[in-house]
């Protein structure tokens, strides 16, 4: 198991004694689920600045604060928002990170140009008006600072089509990679990176139809195999995520579009 990995487990064991929770427990239920988290970090990771400001925006429990810590040590300053009280304190005291508890479904408490960089994960399919939350992250990010959103779901993938089915939760807000690179465009970030995320299953939720102990073990055992099928097309159209990373610009030049292109065709 990787350092990371096995971190993100204490945590979580940490935290459950402090008390426990269903979306903790779904979240940490397998190693893949673990897995899953650490996989998409490392493939966005090189775009964490090596000092600054970081924010993990609707953060939940911070465990992408917790790996930037664990990268970056105290070079950077975290900071992290929900809608939540503030309750997870093996995260957040691992992480120092300075939370703060939102009061409105997107407006954001923070000066213009503050952040180097922001981190949404699994956050942009949840908010009342992804438009709206994506203006407002335009205005706190600095000039030349970086937009990592991660997990979203794919309008393509095949878990969210048998969720459907089965009637198991699912998203309603679906995003193809080529509508989010687009978004990213139209709200001043300019895709640097982008990509499939998450071809092999990892969530057996507790108390689901597919919770038992030998397909944890079995997902935990598979989950290695995800960054081959997230390479082969195409297979990796079928993901259940798509991510992408945008450099915050003041104007977009058709150089600009030239270099996205260029990167479109390497992610």
């Amino acid at each position: 198991m990787l350092q990371s990995e096995s971190q993100l487990v204490t945590l979580y064991a940490e935290q459950a004694s402090i008390g426990k929770e269903d979306y903790l427990d779904a979240h940490s239920h397998n190693l893949a689920v673990i897995r899953r988290h650490t996989s998409i970090f490392e493939r966005y990771s090189r775009f964490v600045p090596d000092s600054g400001t970081v924010l993990d925006w609707a953060c939940h429990h911070a465990p992408d604060a917790c790996l930037v810590k664990m990268l970056r040590g105290d070079a950077t300053k975290l900071y992290g928002c929900d809608l939540h009280a503030e309750e997870y304190r093996a995260f957040y005291d691992f992480a120092r990170l300075q939370y703060t508890k939102l009061t409105h479904p997107y407006l954001l408490p923070y000066d213009d140009n503050f952040f180097d960089a922001v981190i949404g994960s699994a956050a942009l399919e949840h908010v009342p008006n992804d438009s709206e939350s994506l203006k407002e992250l335009y205005r706190i990010i600095k000039p030349g600072g970086v937009l990592i959103v991660t997990t979203l779901p794919n309008r393509f993938s095949y878990t969210e089509w048998l969720s459907r089915r089965l009637r198991r939760p699912h998203h309603l807000r679906l995003y193809s990679l080529k509508e989010a690179k687009r978004m990213f465009i139209h709200h001043g970030f300019l895709p640097v990176a982008s990509g499939y995320h998450q071809v092999l299953p990892s969530m057996c939720s507790v108390g689901g139809i597919f919770d038992s102990q030998f397909i944890n073990k079995l997902v935990g055992a598979i989950g290695s195999q995800n960054t081959i099928g997230e390479k082969l097309w195409p297979v990796r159209c079928f993901a259940s995520n798509v991510f992408v990373v945008g450099k915050k610009v003041t104007a977009i030049d058709n150089g600009d579009f030239d270099i996205q292109k260029r990167m479109s065709h390497s992610s």
